[in-house]
C-alpha cells in the first residue's frame, strides 16, 4: 500500500527578531522578521512606525544605518511593498525594512499610501517618485509627488501585475513597427 499523499504542512514558527528587529522592540517599535534577504536581516514594519523607526536607525550611535541605498516598490500577490535598503559605514552593516500595504487594504480606485522620508533622508525624494511612477505606492508628505519616469499624462504603473500595456506603433506586434 502506497501512500501519495504529503502529510499537512506544519505551520512555521516566527523567526526571532535579529539585531535591528530586537533594537527598534526595545524601543517600543513592532517589527516582524521576514525571511533574510541574500543573508541580510529583512523586517516589517507599519506605515505608520516608519518615519520614527528610520530616525532611531539613521540617528542611533549603537546601529548607525546611516545611508539610504534605495527605495523600491514591489507589487506581491497579497500586498504592495514600500523596500527600504540601508547601510552603515560605522559597522559595515545593513538592513531591509518594508511597509506591506495589504491589497484588500487599499480602497478600489486608491493607492496605497505610505508616509513619505523624503524630508528627512533627501536621497529618497527622487526613489520615491520612481515609485509612486511605476508601482503605484502614494507617499503622503512628499514635496514634490509627480511622475519621474513617464509622461505626466501616463496612464495606470507600469509595474504593476494589472497593468495593461497600451497598444502604439512600438509594441503593437506589427513586423514594421520600430521592434
Amino acid at each position: 500500500m502506497t501512500h501519495d499523499a504529503k502529510p499537512p504542512a506544519q505551520p512555521e514558527a516566527p523567526l526571532e527578531p535579529g539585531q535591528y528587529g530586537q533594537f527598534l522592540k526595545e524601543h517600543g517599535i513592532a517589527t516582524t522578521r521576514l525571511a533574510d534577504s541574500c543573508g541580510i536581516e529583512t523586517i516589517a514594519i507599519q506605515a505608520e512606525h516608519l518615519p520614527s523607526a528610520l530616525k532611531l536607525l539613521r540617528n542611533s550611535q549603537e546601529v548607525k544605518l546611516d545611508l539610504l541605498i534605495t527605495v523600491s516598490g514591489v507589487d506581491n500577490n497579497d500586498t504592495y511593498d514600500s523596500v527600504y535598503h540601508l547601510w552603515s559605514y560605522s559597522h559595515t552593516n545593513e538592513l531591509v525594512l518594508k511597509v506591506m500595504i495589504k491589497k484588500t487594504d487599499v480602497p478600489e480606485g486608491k493607492l496605497p499610501m505610505v508616509p513619505s522620508i523624503s524630508n528627512f533622508w533627501s536621497a529618497a525624494n527622487w526613489h520615491e517618485r520612481e515609485t509612486y511612477d511605476l508601482v503605484g505606492i502614494r507617499y503622503s508628505g512628499h514635496p514634490y509627488l509627480r511622475r519621474i519616469l513617464n509622461p505626466w499624462d501616463w496612464e495606470g504603473h507600469p509595474l504593476r501585475r494589472d497593468y495593461k500595456q497600451p497598444v502604439d506603433g512600438l509594441n503593437d506586434k506589427n513586423p514594421h513597427s520600430f521592434r
